[in-house]
């Protein structure tokens, strides 16, 4: 009878272990998906920022060349302006990039997390009921006594 105690206390250590590490895994996958939405979110927010320091550096070069264009006697240098304006072009740029690029791994990561939380929320659940069916079975198989003893 030792025997089906040591195959029952390994299955039972077996659940315990499995219904542990689905928890974990199911946090670990939360957090992963929070860490892709604030990487997102920490883009856009950069993005938004370039923007509207693209939209004023037009607006500051628009009213330099309009102050050029009135004062033709004296030389107004818009330059400064124009360097602005592609300064935050090229970072706005950059920053869709790294937007694409996050958008397409994103959708690279989210069919096998897809599949790895179905296997979390689907299949080790399956498969802890029928350890626990299995161990219920054992339980019963030990508290059966041989015929004849």
């Amino acid at each position: 009878m030792t025997a089906i105690h040591a195959d029952i206390d390994a299955l039972t250590g077996l659940r315990a272990a499995l219904t542990r590490f689905r928890y974990a895994q199911r946090e670990v996958t939360d957090r992963g998906a929070d860490a892709i939405e604030g990487t997102r979110a920490s883009l856009e927010a950069k993005a938004s920022h370039w923007r509207a320091r693209l939209e004023q550096g037009r607006a500051e070069l628009a009213a330099c060349r309009d102050r050029a264009a009135a004062e033709q006697d004296a030389p107004v240098d818009c330059s400064g302006y124009a360097r602005a304006v592609s300064e935050a072009g090229e970072r706005l740029e950059h920053i869709r990039l790294w937007q694409q690029r996050i958008d397409q791994q994103v959708i690279e990561f989210q069919g096998a997390a897809s599949r790895f939380k179905n296997l979390l929320e689907t299949d080790l659940p399956r498969a802890e009921e029928q350890l626990a069916a299995i161990i219920a079975s054992l339980h019963a198989a030990r508290r059966v006594q041989p015929s004849g003893s």
